[in-house]
């Protein structure tokens, strides 16, 4: 039996969902309707991964003609957003939330927007935006603290 790439990306997603639960089975600050705390979130988004794995696990044993997954332009665009990310990461230690989330976004926005007649002006209010729209989730809804960086 050939296993398909559907059915190894469902299983790494439902996989990684696991691993979230129980990481998140470390906390010790228990789970309550009027405080839900810090397990919440990666608890939710560990549901959605289970589900979602299974789910594409469930397609990928369909019999089914595969189609080339990724040319190398696909390759170097996965590598570049998976660098971005850990330098995006590492940047947040260091510049805080407010320097590295606006200037990530806009550096991604940017190199994925080539080829467009896109204005840079517009990908600044998409940035400052979203760092917003963050910004109030987390700090003003949830109570959570995000990173100062270098600025406390």
């Amino acid at each position: 039996m050939k296993v398909s790439r559907d059915q190894i990306t469902g299983t790494v997603i439902l996989l990684l969902g696991l691993f979230v639960f129980v990481m998140i089975s470390t906390y010790s600050v228990p789970f309550r309707s009027t405080y839900p705390g810090p397990k919440a979130l990666p608890g939710l988004a560990a549901v959605g991964f289970v589900i979602c794995g299974a789910g594409i696990f469930l397609e990928g044993c369909k019999k089914k003609e595969e189609k080339v997954f990724l040319v190398k332009e696909g390759w170097i665009k996965l590598t570049v957003n998976i660098g971005a990310i850990a330098l995006y990461i590492l940047a947040m230690q260091y510049l805080g939330f407010f320097i590295a989330t606006p200037v990530y976004l806009y550096s991604l926005s940017s190199w994925y927007a080539k080829g467009y007649a896109e204005k840079p002006v517009h990908r600044i209010v998409f940035s400052a935006g979203v760092t917003a729209v963050i910004f109030l989730a987390y700090q003003m809804a949830f109570g959570y603290q995000l990173p100062t960086g270098i600025f406390r």
